[in-house]
Parts: structure tokens; sequence; C-alpha cells
């Protein structure tokens, strides 16, 4: 987060813009709509007309591990006191996009696998954002989720410079 939501914001709508080429190049499906509120993202739909609903996480602070990056993905659950993110959304997929790393990374997965693996899977919590206007104390809180532990669990495409590649690793 950039403690700006203008910023956060805009950043957040960079990869939706990622993750609707994604649907439309590599999925095959029709884009539909960006959405404003929790519900979800983005709205696809299939060839036989069926909906897809997308909820995106753009992380523009991971960089590589040998650059400072700590391999985590931060999957936000509260904000301001009231559920969010991953508690909040109706969306079908999740998908994490992580654009500072060497080959540009999506990692895809249902919300149902998500958060499957968020009641299994030994995590952290943590406090970022900005802060209350009246105390130090940080306003968004996230699950954390080591990538490379748990990366089994979700598709994970790299970006070549032309399109997206699912990665074999």
């Amino acid at each position: 987060m950039n403690n700006n939501f203008e910023k956060d914001l805009a950043d957040g709508h960079k990869g939706e813009q990622a993750v609707r080429h994604f649907g439309e190049t590599v999925l095959g499906l029709r884009f539909i709509k960006y959405n404003d509120d929790s519900a979800f993202d983005i709205l696809f739909e299939d060839d036989e007309c069926h909906v897809l609903t997308y909820e995106v996480k753009t992380d523009y602070f991971e960089k590589n591990i040998d650059e400072g990056g700590t391999g985590n993905m931060a999957i936000e659950y509260k904000c301001r006191g009231k559920k969010s993110g991953i508690r909040k959304t109706k969306a079908m997929y999740f998908a994490y996009y992580i654009p500072n790393i060497r080959d540009k990374q999506l990692w895809v997965i249902s919300v149902k696998d998500l958060k499957n693996l968020l009641k299994d899977c030994v995590y952290r919590r943590v406090s970022g954002g900005e802060t209350y206007y009246d105390s130090d104390e940080k306003v968004t809180r996230c699950f954390l989720i080591d990538r490379y532990r748990y990366r089994k669990h979700f598709d994970v495409y790299s970006w070549d410079g032309r399109g997206w590649l699912l990665s074999l690793e």
C-alpha cells in the first residue's frame, strides 16, 4: 500500500488490466466489466455464457528475493475494522499480480480453495497500510502466505514480454 488511496486505486486498476488481458488471451474469456464494489473486481463470460468473476490483488511492493523481496503474498481480510478483501469478496477466482519481479507473475486460485488454504495452512497475520488519524495503528490486516511453500495450490503464469505462460515449476 502506498498510504495514498488514489495511488493505490490507480495501481489496482493496472493489475485489473493485466488480469483482463490474461482472461481474454489465455483463457479465451469475454470481458464484460470492471466492478466498483466489494463483490468482485472483474466480470467475464465464457463461450457458453457462464459468468466468471475475479478478485484482483496487485502487489507493487514485492521484489525478487535477491533484491529484498519477502516471498510472501499479502491477502487482505480487514480494513478499518470491517471485513474486506478475501472475507468480503463474492468472486469465484482470486488473481494475485506481482509486476515488480523479473518475470511479472500472476498467481490464480479459486476463492474457495484460497479460503481453505488460509484455514489450513500456516500463515502470519500482519498490519499494513496507512494509520488511523488518531493513532499509529495500521488500518489494514492481511494474511501472509509464503508463495514458495504454497505454490502448488496456485496456477502461476509469467509474462515473457509477448504473453502469459504457465509456469512449470
